[in-house]
């Protein structure tokens, strides 16, 4: 994609966005109720069987999995967090806020997303590095659910606006397509298909990123999750698969507010074995 069609594509979801919070007044989050479902609502309902009614469904960090729920209609979420990566004895990177602001149109099911940039900083045989990442918008959409299964889309661009250290060289396009599946009411899968074309200046390639989530909710508005996911041309055209494996736990500490503690392990010695530690807060209005 070119400089030229990224700008057009975020001037026409600026001016949705300027568009729909003039027109709109936020919705009350309801009051809580005896059901645990209903103490962590965030929003109207879409329909019937709508699976987005809590802010764990809601929230998609920190997983590489995309949950397949959208912000409700005239409410904003902020998904911050901090990430500590440890790539060997000598090296190690960190990033922070890693912001994502999600804003629900009036469109049911539809939102867009703004991703700023994050400061990074990298540790490299005792030489610091510091800098700033690529800034990143999309959309995301729910396309339909079922009592027990639902599934949607997103696509999210990247400038190339970072530092020449931490920046890609060049646009970045992420497509998704996302699922979830309800086993219990206390387990659920979630996955995404998720096809990457990306640059590192010099060249553009292809990265499909298949990924597979297990959560489990425990009483006051805990969930546990454990995931796998896999990258094909990890680091460059031709190159081997990387595997990422990541366990964590989040809780909805208010209706508007939850809170997220995660670990992350790569074993692939081809692409660079790392582990990381990270945690979040997502803030919902």
């Amino acid at each position: 994609m070119t400089k030229d069609g990224f700008s057009a594509l975020l001037s026409v979801m600026l001016l949705s966005l300027v568009n729909t919070q003039a027109d709109a007044v936020p919705a009350p989050i309801p009051s809580p109720s005896a059901s645990a479902a209903a103490s962590s609502a965030v929003g109207p309902a879409l329909g019937l069987n709508d699976p987005c009614v809590t802010l764990s469904a809601i929230v998609t960090r920190p997983s590489q999995t995309t949950s397949v729920c959208t912000v409700r209609p005239n409410h904003i979420l902020i998904e911050t967090g901090y990430q500590n990566t440890a790539f060997d004895a000598t090296s190690s990177s960190v990033q922070y806020p890693q912001a994502v602001i999600r804003i629900g149109t009036t469109v049911p099911g539809l939102e867009l997303d703004v991703a700023p940039t994050s400061a990074a900083r990298t540790n490299a045989g005792g030489a610091m590095i510091t800098g700033s990442t690529d800034f990143g918008a999309g959309i995301k959409y729910v396309i339909g659910y079922t009592p027990k299964f639902s599934y949607g889309a997103n696509v999210l661009l990247t400038a190339p606006t970072g530092s020449r250290a931490f920046s890609a060289g060049g646009t970045n396009a992420l497509y998704n397509l996302n699922y979830g599946y309800t086993i219990s009411p206390i387990f659920s899968l979630a996955g995404t298909f998720g096809v990457l074309s990306q640059t590192n200046g010099a060249q553009r390639w292809s990265t499909f990123i298949p990924s597979l989530v297990l959560g489990a909710s425990l009483p006051k508005a805990t969930n546990l999750f454990a995931e796998i996911a896999t990258f094909t041309n990890a680091v460059a055209p031709g190159s081997a698969t990387r595997a990422q494996y990541i366990l964590g736990v989040s809780r909805a500490i208010t209706q508007r507010i939850q809170v997220d503690v995660e670990g992350s392990r790569s074993p692939n010695t081809s692409t660079g074995p790392y582990h990381s530690l990270g945690f979040g807060v997502s803030y919902y209005y």
